[in-house]
């Protein structure tokens, strides 16, 4: 839904039992690992095996002239093969299926190591392994910073690599990135012709429990048969919201039902009020555009309970993008909020409504793009599959509060969310002509059932490698190791002399530290069922063969068995506990589970819905630059996709 005219300050009423869809990510460049603050439900980096013969032959095949036949690439995050494929067999994705009738879809899709969002969707939009990207992982640490502490993959620029999207502007293309990782107005040299980024975060989301009292000097305030209440809250760092509480039935009873909440003790003249289970937007920095949705949970006659999502604005450029964005679809919709429901702040509905919010929000801007600025190349991402598989991918008697009548309801909640995909990807390709247009929707990774987190750095501290002080900070002169963890996979950085600002481990006592972690990790066996838990376990020496060889990359790299979640929140006495969460990715990219999809239709594709052999997500860049005629640039390690760019 547009969000033209609608005036600032002003909460626009949503009737909550409509679903709805979106996440990813804003969290602060090098935020320490114990940060207080909410992060995202690890998901989103990759695992690069290079692709078989059959799917990635060597010979060099010539591009053909540039020709004006756009390209559209829609980036499903955390779409599994094999459950995706099964949902279009069943009917549940008419969309995905019409494509892929009318075009082909390969058998999967091979991700990168570690296969977890920043990493892989970094090396799908540039062809290139994370060793050439340096984005190795969804967090990972990087040497001029405090041994400490973190980057988030999905807020750096790539080192020797650049996205397919920069390669065609500079062949004259013109070209835009909606929502793309590795694309964003702050990353210098990576921005697109018409780029929009995600959204720019203003404020945490949270759940509120206010105390009411008398009202006093409101405007244009509404009729109450019972007194009028009001309360403030402080949106931390951003803004006061006022909210007045009203009696709206004429029943001799004092009966609160209706909340106004605004940024002034003002009520605007055609603002309605919310009541319990109801949603509505406000927006809460007119001067960017930034806003928030609001859910009233309970309103009482002392207090009222209320759920605001990330405060949000929009980041675009040029400029002018900017303000027609802002203009036509109002501040940037904070998706699917994954910490709200692990801390029980929302329910399910409450998630599959944002999740819908966000799908469609994003659907529809990427719809305007292609038709207002007419790119030669698009990309554009959504995380739905992502959002529910993490929520939802309950699938195992391992599994936390696992029985098959709760598996059945979260196999339902998964498939409406992959119902909202489907209706997503056919508003954005009402205003594609299939004719004249290649459209091509690809996966980053796949996604996996788990049943336990394993605190990693726990690990290292009860071997006397890392150290803590009274309040669980790290004690960087005493500490000989520190992990970053991103969903299946992490990284393991010693603190080296030399290349650490406050290294203590000598060149002589490296390899002695390097192989007892290689040893505890190696060895380390889950208690409840007798076995190892770490697939891979591999020095820096060896992880050239996997992609991995870069200098943000760790000492150690593990990777752990689908079913576990690595965890690097220190202080935990255990090491092991049951997964607060249901799905999750950053594994063996080879494995079944971390296969994503790859189908594409239109302008230059076979038709007859072919199924080819496996591809990898570093052929996309390549196979466009096939079809549109330039030259692909020289860190690609991908080929073009035979049966798409081979007579």
């Amino acid at each position: 839904m547009h969000a033209r005219g609608v005036p600032t300050l002003i909460l626009i009423l949503f009737i909550g039992f409509v679903l709805v869809a979106c996440s990813a990510g804003g969290e602060e460049i090098a935020a320490p690992t114990n940060s207080p603050l909410p992060s995202e439900i690890p998901s989103s980096p990759t695992s690069t095996i290079p692709p078989s013969p059959e799917a990635s032959p060597t010979a060099v095949i010539e591009p053909t002239p540039v020709v004006s036949h756009p390209v559209l690439l829609i980036s499903w995050d955390g779409a599994p093969a094999g459950k995706v494929y099964e949902l279009m067999a069943e009917g549940e994705l008419q969309n995905f299926d019409a494509l892929a009738r009318r075009g082909l879809r390969a058998d999967f899709a091979q991700s990168v190591d570690p296969s977890l969002t920043a990493a892989a969707q970094n090396s799908l939009a540039s062809g290139s392994l994370p060793m050439h990207t340096g984005i190795v992982s969804n967090k990972y640490h990087n040497s001029n910073d405090s041994f400490y502490w973190y980057r988030r993959g999905f807020d750096e620029v790539m080192d020797q690599a650049e996205p397919v999207w920069v390669t065609a502007s500079r062949a004259g293309l013109k070209t835009a990135a909606v929502f793309s990782i590795g694309a964003s107005p702050d990353h210098p040299g990576q921005t697109a012709d018409y780029t929009i980024g995600y959204g720019v975060r203003d404020a945490y989301s949270r759940q509120e429990t206010v105390s009411l009292s008398p009202a006093q000097a409101w405007s244009d305030a509404p009729n109450s048969y019972s007194p009028l209440l009001e309360a403030d809250y402080q949106i931390p760092q951003v803004v006061h919201i006022y909210l007045l509480v009203i009696d709206s039935t004429d029943d001799e009873i004092k009966n609160y039902d209706t909340v106004s909440i605004n940024t002034t003790r003002r009520v605007e003249k055609n603002s309605p009020g919310l009541g319990e289970g109801e949603w509505g937007e406000l927006v809460i920095l007119p001067s960017v555009y930034a806003g928030a949705d609001f859910l009233i949970q309970e309103i009482g006659a002392e207090q009222v309970t209320f759920y605001h999502t990330g405060v949000y604005h929009n980041t675009a450029s040029p400029r002018s993008l900017l303000e027609n964005l802002n203009h036509e679809f109002g501040f940037f919709r904070a998706g699917a909020d994954s910490y709200a429901l692990e801390h029980d702040w929302i329910t399910y509905e409450d998630y599959l409504y944002l999740l819908e919010r966000g799908a469609y929000w994003m659907a529809e801007v990427t719809a305007w793009v292609y038709e207002t600025y007419r790119p030669d190349l698009l990309f554009t991402w959504q995380n739905t599959f992502d959002a529910a598989g993490h929520a939802f991918y309950l699938q195992n008697s391992l599994q936390p509060d696992y029985s098959p009548e709760r598996a059945q309801a979260f196999d339902a909640y998964y498939r409406r969310a992959a119902r909202i995909s489907d209706q997503a990807l056919g508003s954005m390709l009402e205003v594609v002509d299939l004719e004249t247009s290649t459209v091509m929707l690809v996966g980053d990774h796949g996604m996996a059932p788990i049943h336990t987190s394993i605190y990693i750095n726990t690990v290292l501290e009860q071997a006397g490698l890392l150290v803590l002080d009274e309040r669980n900070y790290v004690v960087v002169e005493d500490s000989r190791a520190f992990a970053v963890a991103s969903g299946g996979a992490a990284h393991i950085y010693i603190n080296l002399l030399g290349r650490e600002k406050k290294g203590i481990v000598s060149a002589e006592e490296y390899q002695v530290v390097q192989a007892q972690i290689v040893d505890l990790l190696s060895f380390l066996v889950d208690p409840s069922s007798g076995k190892l838990v770490f697939q891979r376990v591999l020095t820096k020496d060896e992880i050239a063969d996997i992609g991995l060889d870069h200098p943000n990359s760790g000492d150690i790299f593990v990777q752990a068995e689908p079913g576990y979640n690595l965890d690097d929140w220190r202080g935990r006495d255990d090491v092991f506990a049951p997964a607060r969460f249901y799905g999750q990715h950053g594994y063996d990219s080879s494995l079944p589970e971390m296969h994503t999809i790859f189908i594409s239709g239109g302008f230059g594709v076979p038709p007859g819905g072919e199924v080819i052999p496996p591809v990898s997500v570093l052929d996309y860049a390549p196979t466009i630059a096939h079809m549109l005629g330039f030259d692909p640039a020289p860190t690609v390690d991908g080929v073009p996709i035979p049966a798409i760019t081979l007579p």
